[in-house]
């Protein structure tokens, strides 16, 4: 599946930089109800596109349309544009996030991240470690007085956000969960952490399931917040607090 999910990736990356109009023009609604801007759905309807050009047998979930069964043995997990407010702003950090797998994160397959500003594409292979551009990625060996995160400190963020920032040398925050992720997963952040204080503002599989893959096979851990191995259905109403962190002393150092 790796050359379809670089089609795809190539493909919403072309439509994205041709597009014409207003990125930010709502459209419409996504599936769960929130507005679909033009650039989100430029974006899937490429990759829609693409795979009934492919003959793909992949059903799709992705962010704007919901489910949709396509007769496939898998399903394609898609957030075509993972960062829209990003996107519609102007700040160069966005992506589309693509995974296969079946029923839950854990059964997710292979997963592909591009970086639609600067073209780094991270690509894992369940069990076949994780890349960028093709070249082997690990996570950070932990250095408990030189810590970098990623936490989200926006105004739905749980209280306890601040504590996790304040015990960092270093906050950044890209604002687009797979690019947060793969921060992690190529060692450039020790720590991707999301505490959303309302269920709808968490994060859900659309959005972490390309990430995820890739940051558990650069040797990394991707946590619910009691600390235990994140898992959760691939459905389009599930919804998530993560902390990814390259070693699990970091994890343990915020308690």
């Amino acid at each position: 599946m790796k050359g379809l999910l670089l089609e795809l990736a190539d493909a919403v990356q072309h439509a994205v930089d041709a597009m014409s109009g207003n990125p930010a023009e709502v459209v419409g609604r996504g599936a769960d109800g929130a507005p679909s801007t033009r650039i989100d759905r430029v974006a899937e309807e490429t990759v829609l596109q693409v795979l009934d050009y492919e003959g793909a047998a992949l059903n799709v979930l992705s962010e704007e349309a919901g489910y949709i069964e396509r007769g496939g043995n898998a399903t394609l997990v898609l957030d075509p544009i993972d960062g829209t407010h990003n996107a519609i702003r102007g700040i160069p950090a966005y992506s589309v996030s693509l995974a296969i797998g079946h029923e839950r994160l854990s059964d997710v397959q292979e997963a592909l991240v591009r970086d639609l500003v600067s073209g780094a594409t991270y690509y894992a292979a369940k069990g076949g470690g994780a890349f960028l551009n093709a070249r082997s990625i690990r996570v950070r060996p932990v250095d408990l007085d030189d810590l970098i995160f990623s936490v989200y400190l926006g105004t739905q963020a749980a209280p306890d956000a601040a504590r996790v920032a304040s015990q960092a040398r270093r906050v950044r925050v890209l604002g687009a969960a797979s690019l947060d992720l793969c921060l992690v997963a190529r060692g450039a952040a020790d720590l991707y952490y999301m505490h959303s204080k309302l269920p709808e503002t968490k994060l859900r599989a659309v959005d972490i399931a390309g990430g995820v893959l890739i940051v558990r096979e650069a040797g990394g851990l991707v946590l619910d917040l009691k600390g235990s191995e994140l898992d959760m259905p691939l459905t389009s109403t599930a919804r998530t607090d993560l902390a990814a962190v390259g070693d699990r002393r970091t994890w343990e150092a915020l308690a």
